[in-house]
């Protein structure tokens, strides 16, 4: 995925669609007129009627036509997936049943009230078992219903009950007095990626964009039985943490069970200087006792293929005497059976999977060639060292011999690794300094990541902001604090309970120099924030090179990193 991509909102269902004829059976009862009635003089005047995009037929009532069909939706006597779209400005009535629509769920408003009342949550609540009376209930009742996105253009959707007071109350200061609708809350028009950030309420729109591009890029454990799955790539943190500020829709996504960051300690500080253009300085103290630690796993693969009838492709340590065309890697890690066993340490240009051909002799020379067989082996990557972790071997469908390799490294954080906290706010590891370089607060604690403040006024990320604030509380009350989008949690309630914690109220503390020991004349904002590790590391990156390989034709230096290519400048 580049650029930007859509995702679907958490509450979305994709229609399976349903019969079209009873709604031509309806539409046929309530007035519709087919084209042989008619004389096409009147169809100006007439609505035209669709349905899945065919047109069947005219009404003179359309108003009338669309009342019925919403309050038998709304009674499930029609299909609750059925999408009913007037456009009053081209005259159409369009109706859809088909499957592959986008729809979503929400409270019907007539007159400004919603129908659902305090007694139907409350009989919600007292129910005995999950079966009696559940969310299939409120759609039978006419409480919630299903709108396809194109049926949504035709609503008017309050994102709160607030809105709808306001329009029965003070119309003039409403921001509409024709709600036809009202969001069941309104963090369920954000996605899956978006639900992870904490306030994003408070962050400029193209920075929630960016974290929820970069929040696919975090390490953490993607599956729980990654040590048996054989993935080309794989990258898994050693100590994932849940948030300290999580959203309610983080527990219905299970974040706190896979969760891909850690709440390190940051405070916002220029510092050295070494954390300018979105550099960070980290913690080298913190990194050896395992701060962001992490495993890459690469699988490589093979299969013995058929060459003809008789020959085929064999598994095996080839022979520098009677094989042509072997590498300049090193096959001494491999067992005879041509595979490198588990455990044994591999670096650039190893043969880890050992694979030969036998060669068809010339006849017609009379001679045989010193040469029986052909090398085909699979070394590692040039650039990269690990150790064999699980070797695989099975047989394909036509019943040949199949393996996987997979090679394991540690990767430990170091200068030019990516990191960013959950606010689209990346940043490249700048230096490292140990513990006692770093500044320290009264209380002893020093930070684990030192931003530099420059990257916060331009980019408006306040959420990051309340977010350190908020971690700070949560971490002295034992408690996960609440960073729900479009909720009533104020930054002053926030400061408040800080201040009550014992702690300046917006969070800033007195430091003291690392390196000199004397007190720092600013007060420095510090507190838990929840950063990534992402998935680019300066090692996968780092490539340089003097003369090389070129191309054929045109003796130009071949291109890009794995083929150990030139550099344009």
């Amino acid at each position: 995925a580049c650029g930007l991509v859509k995702n679907l909102a958490l509450m979305v269902y994709i229609t399976v669609g349903s019969a079209a004829y009873p709604i031509l059976e309806f539409l046929e009862e309530w007035g519709t007129e087919n084209f042989e009635e008619i004389s096409p003089a009147v169809i100006p005047q007439a609505t035209k009627i669709f349905v899945n995009g065919c047109w069947v037929g005219i009404h003179r009532d359309p108003d009338m036509l669309v009342r019925t069909l919403r309050r038998l939706r709304r009674r499930v006597d029609v299909n609750t997936e059925v999408g009913v779209v007037r456009d009053i400005r081209l005259k159409e009535l369009r109706i859809y049943t088909d499957y592959g629509r986008c729809s979503r769920p929400l409270f019907i408003v007539e007159k400004q009230r919603l129908l659902i009342k305090k007694k139907d949550i409350q009989m919600l609540q007292q129910r005995e078992t999950a079966e009696e009376g559940g969310w299939h209930d409120l759609v039978a009742k006419g409480f919630i219903e299903y709108i396809d996105t194109e049926e949504e253009e035709t609503t008017m959707i309050s994102m709160t009950i607030n809105d709808l007071v306001t329009a029965r109350l003070n119309p003039e200061e409403a921001y509409s007095e024709t709600y036809t609708h009202c969001e069941i809350h309104p963090s369920l028009i954000l996605g899956v990626c978006a639900s992870i950030i904490p306030f994003p309420d408070h962050n400029q729109s193209p920075r929630n964009t960016y974290q929820s591009a970069m929040g696919k890029q975090a390490m953490g454990i993607y599956v729980t039985n990654y040590q048996f799955r054989m993935d080309t790539l794989a990258y898994v943190l050693y100590y994932p943490q849940k948030p300290l500020v999580t959203t309610r829709a983080m527990e219905h996504l299970h974040f706190r069970q896979l969760p891909a960051g850690i709440n390190a300690i940051v405070a916002i500080a220029c510092y050295s200087g070494y954390n300018q253009e979105d550099s960070v300085i980290m913690n080298q103290s913190s990194i050896d006792r395992g701060f962001f630690r992490s495993l890459f796993f690469r699988s490589y693969r093979d299969e013995e293929k058929k060459m003809g009838t008789l020959v085929k492709e064999d598994f095996g340590r080839p022979n520098r005497t009677d094989t042509m065309g072997m590498r300049h890697g090193s096959y001494d890690k491999l067992d005879d059976d041509g595979l490198a066993p588990p455990g044994t340490r591999v670096s650039g240009e190893d043969v880890i999977i050992g694979k030969t051909t036998p060669i068809a002799q010339d006849e017609s020379q009379g001679q045989a060639s010193r040469y029986t067989r052909r090398d085909h082996s699979t070394s590692l990557r040039h650039s990269e060292t690990g150790i064999v972790d699980q070797v695989l071997l099975t047989t394909n469908a036509d019943g040949l011999r199949f393996v996987k390799v997979r090679v394991r490294s540690v990767r430990i954080p170091q200068i030019g690794d990516k990191f960013s906290s959950r606010h689209g706010q990346k940043g490249t590891v700048g230096m490292t300094y140990t513990q006692e370089d770093m500044p320290w607060t009264v209380e002893g604690i020093t930070p684990d990541i030192i931003v530099n403040p420059h990257a916060i006024p331009s980019r408006m990320t306040i959420g990051q902001l309340i977010e350190c604030i908020m971690g700070k509380v949560a971490a002295h009350m034992g408690k996960e604090g609440d960073a729900t989008p479009f909720t009533d949690v104020t930054v002053d309630n926030i400061s408040k309970a800080l201040h009550k914690c014992g702690y300046q109220m917006r969070g800033f503390e007195t430091m003291y120099n690392g390196h000199t020991g004397r007190r720092l004349t600013a007060m420095i904002f510090l507190g838990p924030t929840y950063y990534q590790r992402l998935k680019h590391m300066v090692d996968d990156k780092i490539h340089s090179r003097g003369r090389g390989p070129v191309q054929i034709l045109t003796r130009q230096p071949a291109e890009g990193r794995s083929r150990d290519g030139g550099l344009r400048f």
